[in-house]
């Protein structure tokens, strides 16, 4: 094993085992359990810092909070008015309305794992339901969100072997990627059924396949597009530059489709839009786009260096609204807005400093505020106005 700059974040084998971001996603083993670290009260303290741009572009301010002292976030989602921080090692979900543009604390939830990570929000008749991945307990949890943005136990579902937090909603669908082990054994997509969210159910495993040079393929995000999963697979395996590979599931046959394609080591997040997918090179501190129109044949369109202002980026989330694409700089404290709107020819626009490792970001569509996660102990959750961005 070898050990990288980039904090880790999930736990493997009673010890804490996490996502190390230096070399994409190897397994790391340190000290502890994986858990939800965090405070059952959030700080109440709010901070506020400029943003760095490029001449001509807006300003903005950043506003922050800290949902908890000592544990580490992961994951955030938006619906509506709220924003919603997993926290590892405390096994807590932490609810705010980011309505006002600063994140208002309204509830905490202790779930029954020490590490929930990737979450989801999908309608269920007159309720809203969130979902979201124990890794430390290998389930799926479903709650039901309040009026006011708490939240309360509903469903769950056991059986999904080392889940990642990169999961991906379609329809009544979730998608999670099953990390198998690094180096041993290939990991694998599974579809979790939350048509009765009160029962969530299992419905496939598809376990991905080596590239052509051999290896294992591990996948930690995947994304949804057309009726396709498109995953994420990283590799410790050697040759380490020919065993990465982007992967693609059919949703309904849940059958690979296509062969893998092999990409530069230590592919991160994927986000896909409008028949183009974008992906984050974390060593590489590159930002890639493909054409996925024909999924059995994905095209390579552009490499780019994820650079602004002559410092490097250590790209790890990426979100994709209209014609932006959002990229955390994990090692250097700042978010890089992307101008995709032709994906052959992307253009860095300018950048968001003071974002303390991202580890995870989301848009809201509703309030059009951009949300991000620092994803180390006792990190902020981050809110910024994306119109001013």
């Amino acid at each position: 094993m070898m050990t990288f700059q980039r904090r880790p974040s999930l736990s493997l084998e009673g010890q804490t085992a996490r996502i190390v971001r230096g070399a994409w996603a190897v397994m790391f083993l340190i000290g502890g359990t994986l858990a939800l670290a965090g405070c059952g009260m959030p700080v109440a303290a709010v901070t506020a810092s400029p943003i760095s741009a490029s001449p001509g572009a807006g300003s903005a301010a950043v506003t922050s909070v800290t949902p908890s002292a000592t544990g580490s976030p992961n994951t955030v989602v938006t619906l509506g008015s709220y924003a919603f921080v997993s926290e590892q090692s405390v096994g807590q979900i932490y609810s705010y309305d980011i309505s006002s543009g600063t994140p208002v604390a309204v509830g905490t939830y202790t779930t029954p794992c020490a590490d929930p990570s990737g979450m989801v929000t999908l309608p269920s008749g007159a309720a809203t339901v969130l979902a979201v991945v124990c890794y430390d307990t290998n389930s799926l949890l479903t709650l039901t969100v309040q009026a006011k943005g708490t939240l309360t136990a509903l469903g769950s579902v056991g059986g999904l072997a080392a889940p990642f937090p990169g999961i991906a909603l379609d329809g009544t669908d979730v998608y999670i990627p099953l990390f198998g082990t690094s180096g041993q054994t290939n990991g694998a997509v599974a579809k979790v059924s939350l048509a009765n969210p009160a029962s969530p159910a299992i419905t496939a495993v598809t376990t991905l396949v080596s590239s052509a040079s051999g290896g294992t393929s591990n996948p930690s995000y995947v994304a949804v597009n057309a009726g396709y999963v498109y995953a994420a697979a990283g590799s410790e395996s050697l040759p380490a530059a020919t065993t990465s590979t982007l992967q693609v599931v059919n949703e309904s046959s849940m059958a690979l489709v296509g062969s893998p394609l092999v990409v530069d080591h230590s592919p991160q997040s994927i986000a896909v839009s409008q028949g183009y997918a974008f992906v984050t090179f974390f060593d590489a501190e590159e930002l890639q786009s493909f054409d996925v129109s024909n999924p059995a044949v994905l095209q390579p369109l552009q490499t780019v260096a994820t650079t602004f202002a002559g410092q490097g980026c250590s790209a790890l989330p990426i979100t994709v609204f209209e014609m932006y694409a959002y990229v955390g700089c994990y090692n250097q404290a700042q978010i890089l807005r992307y101008n995709i709107s032709d994906p052959t020819h992307m253009v860095v626009v300018n950048a968001l400093t003071g974002i303390s490792t991202p580890e995870r970001i989301a848009y809201s569509t509703t309030l059009r505020y951009l949300v991000a996660v620092s994803g180390q102990a006792g990190g902020s959750l981050y809110q910024v106005d994306a119109g001013r961005f």
